[in-house]
């Protein structure tokens, strides 16, 4: 049989599922409710059954304590995202409901399984919240091929669906909770990423809230109202603030009506004071722009194009603003869309690229691979339903050269008379990474003589300078590397950092006079170990997801 593998965008406010068919086009799989993406809200209606997507957001409202959402905005930051039944639930957990009404709810929609997928998420996460990401889809029960950033899986859609000369893309990303800005370029042969910024805690949320606090110094004003509003009417007014929100986006002015504390009132709210209320959050993401554009500028790569991505690009001071910044009229590729559709894009090429048998396959039959075609029944991998050459021009493949999303540093004596620690970057902030992963070694000193051991301590930021001053906010893992008796001082020792394109960190330490090794994979304190992943995800399955 016949098989597809897909790509999830999970995000803050709506997720969205899509996969690659037989005639290499992308599609969006629609969920049981008849809509494209649903809304990243979890209600937990029983000990035994979670509702989730619109009828949870809804139920928000009159059910606020055993809802979530947002929850994205909690991976890799914090293992506690509500308490149900008198039990924390993580982050990871509730987010595998959100994937696991995706999944089942496309596997009924196109009678075909869901197990394979890529996941997106935001080029500033991490190394604990993209592993937090991926862990949330082992638990749902997906087999997750990789962890890949909004602005590439975009860029994928976008770059391998048109063909045109090189030229250099800024794609503008603007969600529910997150903002990035990532400048590529592209040309027949690749995507390269050239740099990326952003800033993770920013997204049409907050547009929201400003939207909440003018409606309700509206009402206050209007009925003298001096009280706060209970938890209720907020959770009926940030609805009611993204519905306008919304409406602003396709019209000048739009009529709230604010119930609270018995009271009703009617508040006319126009787009030029929607602008108004939230021109200092635009701002903040054309500051991010302007850092980008200064490092492409850096390396030589001027912005031809601005592509819009993320639901909350579609309001219109956004690309009012971008267009008498830059001078580029910006354009809108299916914004709640485009990330999903690339990132299935990419599980199709992640797919064949880990299966040398269906490789080989492809090779002998010329990279023709159609629903009708069928593979010898001893391989053990199945045959996809896709035509690879939907990720070629003339009919010759693109590769993608992605760059580093955040620094990695290490934490050294920088001088021996105060012997102040400063950390050490070794990988920096938006370093090509041609294969897919970085490699960096550096070989440093020991401090005393007689040394018994070198405590290797490992920073992730977003600091580009070779040293920084110690914050332990940024610590994500520490590794004890033992040497033998007797080392004089300055014996040296080699320390070797491996990223991959999923934001993982591999470290080496080294005592080049022993030749003994130490290695370890960075964790924060809030990355949760296999037993419990393993754990939540049979204790998932008794869970009925609505």
């Amino acid at each position: 049989m016949a098989k597809y593998v897909y790509g999830i965008d999970l995000g803050t406010t709506y997720s969205c599922i899509a996969y690659v068919d037989e005639s290499g086009r992308a599609n969006v799989i629609k969920n049981l409710e008849g809509t494209n993406t649903t809304p990243s809200v979890v209600n937990f209606a029983s000990p035994n059954q979670v509702v989730v997507g619109q009828v949870a957001k809804e139920t928000a409202v009159i059910d606020p304590k055993n809802t979530v959402s947002l929850v994205k905005t909690l991976m890799g930051k914090s293992n506690f995202a509500i308490s149900y039944n008198g039990e924390d639930k993580s982050p990871e957990e509730v987010s595998a409901y959100i994937l696991r009404k995706l999944a089942e709810d496309a596997a009924k929609e196109i009678d075909a399984e869901v197990k394979d997928v890529v996941i997106t998420c935001p080029a500033y996460f991490g190394t604990a919240e993209r592993t937090a990401t991926k862990n949330a889809g082992i638990i749902a029960g997906l087999n997750v091929l990789e962890i890949i950033s909004e602005p590439v899986a975009a860029a994928i859609y976008y770059g391998c669906t048109k063909e045109s000369e090189e030229k250099t893309i800024l794609v503008y990303d603007l969600g529910g909770g997150t903002f990035d800005v990532t400048i590529m370029s592209i040309n027949s042969e690749k995507i390269e990423i050239i740099c990326s910024d952003g800033d993770h805690d920013l997204g049409g949320k907050d547009w929201d809230s400003a939207a909440m606090r003018y409606l309700a110094d509206e009402f206050a004003s209007q009925k003298s109202y001096n009280g706060d509003l209970d938890e209720y009417a907020q959770q009926d007014l940030r609805l009611k603030a993204e519905k306008a929100k919304q409406q602003l986006s396709a019209k000048e002015k739009t009529p709230v009506i604010v119930e609270a504390a018995g009271e009703r009132a009617r508040i006319d709210f126009s787009r030029e004071k929607f602008d108004e209320i939230t021109s200092l959050l635009l701002n903040s993401t054309i500051t991010k722009t302007d850092a980008a554009i200064a490092v492409a500028e850096q390396r030589g790569f001027k912005v031809d194009e601005i592509l819009l991505v993320g639901g909350s690009t579609r309001m219109p001071q956004v690309t009012r603003v971008l267009e008498e910044k830059y001078g580029i009229k910006p354009k809108i590729l299916e914004p709640d869309e485009a990330v999903a559709k690339g990132a299935a894009i990419h599980a199709v090429n992640v797919y064949i690229n880990n299966q040398p048998t269906l490789s080989k396959w492809n090779e002998d039959n010329k990279g023709s691979v159609t629903s009708d075609s069928v593979l010898d029944p001893s391989n053990s991998v199945e045959q996809l339903s896709v035509d690879p050459k939907m990720m070629s021009i003339g009919g010759k493949k693109r590769s993608i050269v992605v760059a580093t999303t955040k620094s990695f540093a290490i934490e050294v004596i920088v001088d021996k008379t105060t012997r102040e620690p400063k950390c050490c970057n070794m990988i920096i902030k938006n370093d090509p990474m041609p294969d897919g992963s970085i490699t960096v070694s550096n070989i440093f000193g020991t401090v005393d003589a007689g040394q018994g051991e070198v405590e290797i301590t490992v920073y992730e930021s977003d600091f580009m300078d070779e040293y920084f001053d110690v914050d332990e906010d940024y610590a994500i893992g520490t590794a004890t590397l033992e040497l033998p008796e007797n080392l004089p001082a300055d014996s040296p020792i080699e320390i070797t950092f491996s990223l991959n394109s999923e934001g993982i960190l591999e470290v080496t330490g080294k005592d080049l006079t022993s030749n003994k090794e130490i290695h370890a994979t960075m964790r924060s304190k809030y990355i949760m170990n296999s037993e419990t992943v393993e754990e939540l995800k049979e204790k998932s399955k008794q869970m009925a997801v609505m």
